[in-house]
């Protein structure tokens, strides 16, 4: 089984894609996947998403923004105590709501995508303002900083049964990940550095 990590802005469109397209592989591939989406909140994803969202929104304020991407992971969070799988669809739903339909993040836009979902609304509204889940947005946070993620996008794969081989996928892409997920059915992650080295379109990988 392989466990990926996407790193994501909360608030990118491209993240959203490639979230999607993450889950479009699992469906399609025969090796086991585990997935996990990890969230970013630091100065250069909130500038970011600041001065993309500013010429449209000439009133946007930078905390408040803060804020609301804040919320949003810990929305996730809360969405993900009730079951991870669950929680990936409760933040890909929200996101759907606010990079699509263009809806403005509310804490009700909030429990509107639990109920959509599903979920145990009560237990979602006393998580998402708990410390359980500020700590796993802590967590994820330090992760980004162990692992060395510069920026969202990027992509950490381990396998399960050998956590001493990983791979960084300095920009996700759909058929590099794919091509991974197929390789590994057969073969363990530690044969395909190897086969990297044999091909030069493979430059967007390097190993941990």
């Amino acid at each position: 089984m392989l466990e990926i990590y996407l790193f994501v802005n909360p608030l990118g469109t491209n993240c959203y894609d490639c979230e999607k397209q993450i889950n479009q592989i699992s469906a399609q591939t025969k090796r086991k996947l585990q997935i996990q989406f990890v969230p970013m909140l630091n100065l250069q994803t909130i500038s970011d998403t600041f001065h993309r969202l500013a010429t449209d929104h000439p009133e946007l304020d930078r905390n408040t923004l803060a804020e609301q991407m804040y919320q949003i992971i810990l929305d996730y969070k809360a969405a993900s105590f009730q079951g991870k799988r669950l929680g990936r669809q409760y933040f890909l739903r929200l996101q759907e709501h606010i990079l699509v339909n263009h809806e403005a993040y509310t804490e009700e836009l909030g429990i509107t995508v639990a109920h959509e979902l599903a979920l145990d609304t009560a237990m979602f509204i006393d998580d998402r303002r708990s410390k359980l889940a500020e700590d796993a947005f802590g967590a994820d946070q330090r992760l980004v900083s162990e692992m060395g993620i510069e920026h969202p996008s990027q992509t950490v794969i381990f396998d399960v049964e050998d956590f001493d081989c990983g791979l960084l996928m300095e920009h996700f892409d759909y058929d590099t990940l794919l091509e991974i997920s197929e390789h590994t059915v057969n073969n363990k992650l530690t044969t395909l550095p190897q086969a990297i080295k044999q091909n030069h379109d493979k430059v967007n990988l390097r190993i941990l």
